[in-house]
């Protein structure tokens, strides 16, 4: 009897032992588990927020881009040309982010508008704000943005003063920020709960996930104690990571500087919303450790193969920084994937590039294809275009969009014209130019749709180069 009593005390000494250390072992695994899952997120925001902002930032110097030419253009015919106003009438509805197109006025009281709108006669040209900040700018500048009246949505004027005579004459157009709208609600997901674009100076909100603070200005003085404490970040001039205190819970925030604006975009995560699913396991866990301490490892391998990494890096090309081959295909298929039926494949190839490598040496030829690569994103920049380098000279774009034959007629006869604007003068002896396939996507598979393409470039090539056939 004693033997078993000792037996009985031997082991609820071992349990009394035992037990404690697996309790502390498991707080500490959690504490080191729920550590990791914070800076994961933390890496993931900022992450997400970096390649958003860059988005808009892409979207935004193609904008500068398309208008920089038109000023060239403008500039270069002379506002006595009766073209001059043929050209800014093909700005309406060329463009989602300026749908109306470009006017322009001067100090002499003249003014013209492509979209056919006509002022009242007490519209002075001079006493407009767009007048005044284009006077400021010799290229095209995003201004300061503003409510639209009409709308209700956020609006900023692209200005810029005109080299000509006889008056000083500033070139305008007004974009909306739709764009900037979409890219804000696309990264609302999987923990991040608020994003939005907000001035620097005014602290106007011209872009949100939250559609009724969208055109509010942000201060101190918000209800909300998240959008306060922003408020604060912004006046101590902070960027970058911060965690703060919201309405429900600690928050980070991350807040990046959008180039060639006076922008900020600012994302949050909710700290609460990291751990909830970290919670649920946290209590039973503790229960089945006292239970049956012997489960902890297995509990515990089976909690780590659960675990994944948050983000994957793109495969790049190393000379364009655009996706390689690899890169470009899985993006491609997974597109496919989610809209079989939407979507187009464009195999494009330099026409003439060899005689870049073969005259001027392949440092000239390499940084051709960077800048054939910088064309390319900035001309397809929309939220579903893949862009990418299968190689040597030759380049791939995916349109996971519903479009038709028109549209693709129009964009790639505009996009030749951009190539040769790039290109004629630069290397004029090379007449570098492109030959474009393209193939519609109609359930096909990855590889149907990449054969027809290539059928497509061997046709284009065949009958002249410098054009495009859709297979």
């Amino acid at each position: 009897m004693k033997a078993k009593r000792r037996y009985i005390w031997t082991n609820i000494k071992l349990v009394g032992t035992i037990v404690p250390i697996v309790l502390v072992m498991i707080i500490i695994y959690f504490m080191l588990v729920r550590q990791e899952i914070l800076t994961r997120s933390k890496e993931k925001l900022s992450l997400e927020s970096q390649y958003y902002a860059e988005k808009i930032s892409a979207w935004i110097d193609s904008v500068i881009n398309e208008v920089t030419i038109y000023k060239d253009m403008i500039e270069r015919l002379g506002l006595e040309n009766e073209a001059v106003y043929e050209l800014m009438g093909t700005s309406v509805d060329t463009h989602e982010a300026y749908p109306y197109g470009l006017y322009m006025g001067d100090d002499l009281g003249n003014y013209f508008d492509a979209s056919g709108w006509v002022p009242e006669e007490d519209y002075v040209v001079t006493e407009r704000d767009w007048y005044q900040e284009g006077l400021t700018h010799s290229l095209p500048t995003f201004g300061e943005p503003y409510v639209d009246a009409m709308t209700g949505g956020a609006c900023v004027s692209v200005t810029s003063r005109l080299n000509t005579s006889p008056g000083v004459t500033v070139l305008s157009t007004d974009v909306y920020l739709d764009y900037a709208a979409q890219l804000a609600d696309a990264i609302t997901y999987d923990k991040i709960e608020h994003a939005f674009f907000v001035t620097k100076e005014s602290r106007l909100i011209v872009a949100s996930s939250d559609e009724l603070v969208t055109g509010t200005i942000l201060s101190s003085d918000n209800d909300s104690i998240l959008y306060q404490n922003i408020s604060g970040l912004l006046d101590a001039g902070r960027s970058g990571q911060a965690e703060i205190l919201g309405d429900e819970s600690v928050y980070f925030v991350n807040i990046n500087t959008i180039p060639n604006t006076d922008w900020y975009f600012v994302t949050c995560m909710n700290r609460n919303e990291v751990l909830k699913d970290l919670w649920r396991i946290e209590f039973p866990m503790l229960v089945i450790a006292v239970i049956a301490s012997a489960l902890l490892f297995f509990l515990t391998s089976l909690f780590s193969k659960e675990m994944s990494s948050i983000r994957t890096k793109a495969k790049m090309d190393p000379l364009t920084k655009l996706l390689n081959r690899e890169g470009f295909e899985e993006l491609v298929r997974l597109s496919l994937a989610e809209r079989p039926d939407q979507g187009i494949l464009m195999i494009l190839d330099m026409d003439n590039f060899k005689l870049i490598n073969d005259q001027l040496g392949h440092p000239v030829g390499d940084q051709v294809l960077r800048e054939f690569a910088s064309i390319l994103e900035n001309y397809f920049n929309r939220n579903k275009d893949i862009v990418g380098r299968l190689g040597g000279d030759e380049f791939a774009v995916f349109t996971g969009r519903d479009i038709s034959i028109n549209e693709i007629n129009g964009m790639l006869k505009k996009f030749i014209s951009v190539v040769h604007q790039n290109f004629d003068s630069k290397y004029p002896d090379q007449k570098l130019s492109t030959s474009i396939g393209v193939s519609l996507a109609a359930n096909n598979t990855y590889e149907l749709l990449y054969k027809n393409a290539d059928k497509a470039l061997y046709n284009a090539k065949w009958n002249g180069k410098d054009q495009f056939r859709i297979q």
